[in-house]
């Protein structure tokens, strides 16, 4: 007969950032985008905005990037709407507190409607450096008897010399 493992119970305690961050690899990463009723005003709308972030913190989730909120008018109706404000962030919570998020959007009234998804870190950018050729001292560099530019009218008015020449000798001058 096996012996019983025992396993220590930990008592449950208010996350913090620092639990936050120590738990970051067990995270996922999620984007929500939802919908906000247009009836509202602009500031009502910020208001279930930051209500909808709030939640997400609650369940011990680190905002990672912030999206913005616009008017956007639908392609068809949703609950009778043809407009509703559009706000969408990324956050990283545990995937085991996914569901409980998804129903406190849900019942949030204001909210027409959401959509999670799991997504990737974006890692920042890197920037390209452009690497510049030292120039060479002009004193090292030899001058140039004839820019390109005054070759170009020396030859010009050669052909103009010419074309006068053929003119004379068809118009009989």
């Amino acid at each position: 007969m096996k012996p019983k493992r025992a396993y220590a119970t930990m008592s449950p305690m208010e996350p913090t950032a620092e639990t936050s961050r120590q738990n970051l690899g067990q995270n996922k990463i999620y984007e929500v985008a939802y919908l906000i009723s247009p009836i509202l005003s602009l500031e009502e709308a910020q208001n279930v905005q930051q209500t909808v972030k709030n939640m997400a913190q609650e369940l011990g989730s680190l905002i990672e990037e912030e999206g913005g909120l616009f008017k956007r008018r639908l392609s068809f109706e949703i609950k009778k709407v043809r407009e509703a404000y559009l706000a969408h962030f990324k956050f990283a919570l545990n995937p085991e507190k996914i569901a409980e998020f998804r129903t406190k959007i849900e019942a949030e009234q204001k909210v027409l409607r959401s959509l999670i998804v799991e997504t990737k870190r974006t890692p920042p950018k890197n920037l390209r450096t452009r690497t510049i050729k030292a120039e060479t001292p002009l004193s090292d560099v030899e001058p140039e008897t004839e820019t390109k530019a005054e070759k170009q009218t020396e030859t010009s008015n050669a052909d103009m010399a010419e074309i006068d020449k053929k003119l004379e000798e068809i118009l009989g001058k």
